[in-house]
């Protein structure tokens, strides 16, 4: 079993498609069909089943595809790493993030941080609030950008507050209540919701979320991955959405208008405290300054 069989069951796995993966890498279909073969009989495990009309993974493929696409991601970063410490790089810095909130201010941190440490190559890693916090507690992150109650139990985990939260409403210019300077719960009713999706939220965003649901019954609820995806359903006429402010788009087709609830939420950056290396303190030090100057 070798790397380019590893590569060809995860893109056949994600496309079900033995031309759209030979395409994606840059092989023939009867290679790809080889390699698959080759890694079934090696392992003595039908991964696929595989018709004229379509290809689906068996049982034993979706177990082999959720812990193989893990370990061929944490190889190839492990290339990357070994290929770069034979050039210039010195050490490297493992970043998670989640792509809403961060795209204001983290292209300011790179460019700020690579100024200061050249030497230093940077990791960044997408995913979401479970996700982050499981890859913090593996390791396999030096720094995360998250909300507090995420770590707030994790032993030795470092804490720097970087903006705290107030819940809003995000809506349509020209909607019925976007000119109003806060809006009740109560105003909610009978309006079409759009909610983060309760599974991948913080526990305070669900705890505010079902407290709407209670006092909205009639209210057609809307599940989102993202505020990104949020923002394209309010473009789009679906609803109004709840979220906190500091992950909203500054979007000039959009009503922020605060919700009348007292709860707030912290965001900011999270380390291991036992983890002393200069490169994490410059990271936290440049981070503070970039988001202590968006606040002016």
């Amino acid at each position: 079993m070798h790397i380019k069989q590893l590569e060809c069951f995860v893109h056949l796995a994600e496309t079900l498609n033995f031309s759209r993966t030979a395409q994606l890498l840059f092989i023939t279909q009867p290679t790809v069909t080889h390699q698959i073969n080759t890694l079934e009989d090696e392992l003595g495990l039908k991964l696929f089943i595989r018709t004229k009309r379509k290809v689906e993974l068996t049982p034993a493929g979706v177990s082999f595809y959720n812990d193989i696409k893990d370990i061929l991601t944490r190889t190839n970063i492990a290339v990357a790493k070994a290929k770069n410490h034979a050039k210039d790089f010195r050490s490297n810095l493992s970043i998670g993030y989640e792509g809403n909130i961060e795209v204001r201010y983290l292209p300011k941190i790179l460019s700020s941080y690579k100024e200061r440490l050249p030497e230093v190559h940077l990791y960044l890693k997408m995913a979401d609030y479970k996700q982050k916090r499981n890859l913090f507690t593996d390791h396999k992150l030096d720094l995360v950008f998250t909300v507090r109650e995420n770590i707030c139990d994790i032993a030795d985990a470092g804490y720097i507050e970087l903006f705290i939260g107030r819940f809003v409403c995000v809506l349509p210019k020209g909607h019925a209540l976007s000119n109003k300077k806060i809006i009740k719960v109560t105003e909610l009713r009978n309006q079409s919701l759009i909610l983060l999706d309760p599974i991948n939220c913080p526990s305070e965003m669900a705890r505010i979320q079902n407290n709407i649901q209670l006092q909205c019954p009639n209210s057609t609820v809307y599940f989102s991955d993202s505020a990104l995806i949020s923002d394209t359903m309010i473009k789009g006429g679906v609803g109004i959405a709840v979220m906190p402010d500091f992950v909203c788009s500054r979007d000039p087709d959009l009503s922020i208008i605060p919700l009348d609830v007292s709860d707030l939420i912290s965001y900011g950056i999270v380390w291991d405290k036992t983890n002393e290396r200069s490169e994490i303190k410059e990271f936290l030090k440049i981070t503070m300054q970039v988001c202590e100057g968006l606040k002016e």
